[in-house]
């Protein structure tokens, strides 16, 4: 009678075992809205599309509510101490953005014009950050001063970083330019 039973967990282990990599065979074969990126990490948006809720920027690991979401004004207002990017920016606009940051950022409630940008969905697809900027000027220059919240696999704010880039109408993406490249992005409608 032992025996038996451990023959029964045992196949019941290897099936389930088995079965794990069919079923993500059969993911990757039925999706439409993906991005691989060729180096073995493939994002999927499938389960966020068919909801009705988001589009996917296939290509790359853009997601973005159909309708944009609200700037979270408690959590930034509370935020004591935010992380600061540079990563975008050339050498002759480094002085010139941290000057313009710590001035934009100085200003009382300087986080209320923000809007929503897009979202972003991480390596094992889960939503991983929300996208807000705004667009300031400082000693006659335009900025674009992104505030990207992370959030947890739970789905909670993990906490804001801040980017400061110089404002450029042609190249920066906002909301509406966002929206109109996921839509048109992948093989199948939206």
């Amino acid at each position: 009678m032992t025996l038996n039973f451990f023959r029964s967990k045992l196949f019941w282990i290897a099936a389930a075992v088995a079965l794990i990599p069919g079923y993500c065979g059969f993911e990757m074969m039925t999706s439409k809205y993906n991005s691989d990126f060729g180096n073995g990490v493939v994002i999927y948006a499938d389960d966020f599309v068919k909801t009705g809720l988001w589009v996917f920027h296939c290509g790359g690991s853009r997601l973005i509510s159909r309708d944009p979401l609200p700037v979270p004004y408690s959590e930034l207002e509370s935020t004591e101490k935010f992380a600061i990017w540079n990563g975008y920016l050339k050498k002759a606009d480094e002085q010139p953005a941290k000057e313009a940051l710590a001035a934009i950022t100085s200003v009382p409630d300087w986080y209320k014009p923000l809007r929503y940008r897009f979202s972003a969905l991480d390596e094992n697809s889960v939503l991983s950050s929300h996208g807000f900027d705004l667009i300031a000027e400082h000693a006659g220059r335009l900025w674009a001063v992104n505030v990207d919240q992370s959030i947890s696999y739970y789905g909670k704010s993990e906490g804001f970083t801040l980017h400061i880039t110089p404002y450029d109408p042609e190249t920066y993406v906002d909301y509406d330019k966002a929206f109109q490249a996921a839509i048109k992005s992948c093989p199948a409608p939206q």
